[in-house]
């Protein structure tokens, strides 16, 4: 962050005439008025260290020119601002009723910033400040309070008298046959919406009001106003830098992020076609090695010959069985021709094999039949 050396005179000749018209509505004497604004840049000096933005500069000389506004009116109007006598505190039933009655009469017209100033400095010093605050500072009776140092019920009735005390200024004063008439305001009061008129209307009219002071910015020589330093508005470039570096960190992220979601993706469709090929081959070997722990009887060249045997030895056996005479031994040599019939037909082009063969013995019983 850097640092400028501010021109206060420069400062005063561009920010001294909006000051000095916010001054002016709390001190009806201009050239009072006019050393208050010059009494309070010199303690913007003094307190520079206080500033930290260089944008804050005329909302913080205006809070400066109001408060010694405000000290000045205390010192001089000792008995002014007192605590609430009983007298003092409103009578809501009987005054609010009379005020809504009298908006109807004074805010349909349109009055000049002379003219609404004019009714401002018909107050007394402690309402003329309660008006100026809560209407044109927007101020709470609360904040109010504590400025002034008195009760939120004395805020309230300053108030409300300093109300009463202006309606009667515009209408005795200001209100004729050629005051312009105000037809939002008209439309307003027929709403009941009377009451806006009061912040509205002041806040409008004194929102750019200015006064040239007519002397030039006064420094005291015991002032060193070179070692006065004010944050220039670096901080805002910072803060740009700091949106922009943050942004740039959550498109990194994204991009990040959804490269990661499609490596994810990816893989897992690769380990699910790869998991089908292992499962295949797995079952595979899981067979061959199931075959391979099977006896060698059931091979296919050995399995052929041995259901091919069995074949024949039931052919045989229901030979034998019709023919009882046919001797066994020739039972057993047709077997093992049949069987290297079916050998010889199974492995022309394979390597001899060892063939077990099954016999099937069948035992006889000689039944006797008496005659």
């Amino acid at each position: 962050m850097s640092k400028i050396k501010p021109d206060w005179n420069k400062i005063y000749s561009g920010l001294s005439p909006k000051l000095l018209g916010i001054c002016r509505r709390y001190i009806p004497d201009i050239y009072t008025a006019e050393d208050i604004v010059q009494d309070s840049f010199i303690t913007a000096i003094q307190k520079n260290d206080q500033l930290n933005d260089e944008k804050a500069l005329f909302a913080w000389l205006k809070k400066i020119v109001v408060n010694n506004a405000l000290q000045h009116i205390r010192k001089h109007s000792k008995d002014a601002f007192i605590s609430t006598e009983p007298s003092e505190i409103p009578d809501t039933s009987s005054e609010m009723d009379h005020l809504i009655l009298e908006d109807k009469n004074i805010f349909i017209y349109d009055f000049t910033h002379e003219e609404l100033l004019s009714s401002i400095d018909s107050l007394p010093p402690h309402h003329k400040s309660v008006f100026n605050l809560y209407f044109i500072e927007n101020h709470s009776h609360a904040e109010i309070s504590g400025l002034l140092g008195i009760t939120v019920n004395t805020s309230k009735s300053h108030l409300l008298r300093a109300k009463k005390s202006v309606q009667n200024y515009l209408l005795n004063n200001c209100v004729n046959q050629n005051t312009p008439k105000n037809k939002i305001a008209q439309v307003l009061v027929i709403f009941g919406l009377g009451g806006l008129l009061w912040a509205q209307t002041f806040q409008s009219t004194f929102a750019d009001f200015r006064i040239s002071p007519s002397k030039k910015l006064q420094i005291p020589l015991d002032i060193k106003t070179g070692s006065i330093m004010i944050l220039s508005s670096n901080k805002s470039l910072k803060n740009k830098m700091v949106i922009g570096i943050t942004f740039l960190i959550i498109m990194i992220t994204s991009v990040f992020l959804l490269y990661q979601k499609r490596n994810v993706s990816v893989k897992n469709f690769t380990d699910s076609s790869s998991s089908g090929f292992v499962n295949s081959n797995e079952k595979k070997a899981l067979s061959s090695i199931h075959n391979a722990s099977d006896p060698p009887v059931n091979k296919v060249p050995v399995t052929s010959s041995v259901q091919n045997t069995s074949e024949n030895t039931v052919k045989n056996d229901q030979n034998a069985s019709s023919s009882e005479k046919q001797p066994e031994q020739q039972k057993v040599m047709e077997i093992q021709k049949g069987n290297k019939n079916i050998i010889n037909k199974d492995s022309l082009n394979e390597t001899s094999q060892k063939v077990i063969i099954v016999k099937k013995i069948i035992k006889r019983d000689t039944i006797f039949i008496e005659k």
